[in-house]
């Protein structure tokens, strides 16, 4: 039985000025790195410890896992950066206006009057729209980020750890889940430095909850 804590990473820059981020990259605000530490004291409180940590190799969500790490009281406990937890490319739509983005990705696959305040099965349809739309090559759909959401499955069956933090990003997550779980869940929101748990029993993928920032 293994227990995963998947976790936001905390506000960014990027975020704060509603732009878009998924293989682009910004600090954590102030704030980012509170939440960081609020959640790393909770789980404290709550004698929640970890022994694998892993992370998108991104420096918004690294700075997040080593926060909470430090704030947990499982400093000791290494961080595993990977590729396959990176938040989905959005190629030329790096650094966009996030409901800009979301507009012209769901014009694309006859989705009309999208935002970033739109639901989940939504954007995730939006993403073979704005796949289409990019003319350098970058972006990636669903089944892009599926290939590396089985990727991670392997690696997380494989651990022997039990008790495993991960910490990457929000539309990662949902996909996450559509891919592990079921594709006909409704999601609302991850919000930063929020936890979504899963169990796991031998190979299967349980799921507890999504987008907790309080009782874990």
């Amino acid at each position: 039985m293994k227990t995963i804590y998947v976790v936001r990473h905390g506000e960014t820059m990027l975020n704060l000025l509603n732009r878009s981020q998924g293989w682009a990259d910004s600090p954590l605000t102030q704030k980012g790195i509170q939440q960081a530490s609020d959640l790393g004291e909770k789980l404290k409180n709550q004698a929640i410890t970890f022994d694998a940590a892993f992370s998108s190799d991104t420096g918004r969500a690294r700075q997040t896992a080593q926060v909470i790490l430090d704030h947990s009281g499982n400093r000791e406990t290494p961080i595993q950066e990977l590729f396959e937890l990176r938040e989905a490319s959005f190629g030329l739509f790096e650094g966009a206006d996030n409901d800009v983005m979301w507009e012209e990705g769901g014009k694309a696959v006859g989705e009309q009057g999208m935002s970033r305040k739109s639901p989940i099965d939504q954007k995730i349809k939006a993403l073979t729209g704005i796949k289409n739309l990019d003319t350098i090559n970058y972006a990636e759909d669903f089944q892009d980020l599926k290939k590396r959401i089985l990727a991670l499955k392997d690696t997380l069956l494989q651990t022997e750890a039990s008790n495993i933090l991960v910490v990457t990003h929000s539309l990662y997550i949902c996909c996450m889940l559509y891919a592990l779980i079921a594709e006909d869940l409704t999601i609302g929101k991850v919000p930063n430095c929020s936890v979504t748990k899963l169990n796991v029993n031998e190979q299967n993928f349980q799921l507890d909850y999504i987008g907790r920032t309080e009782e874990l």
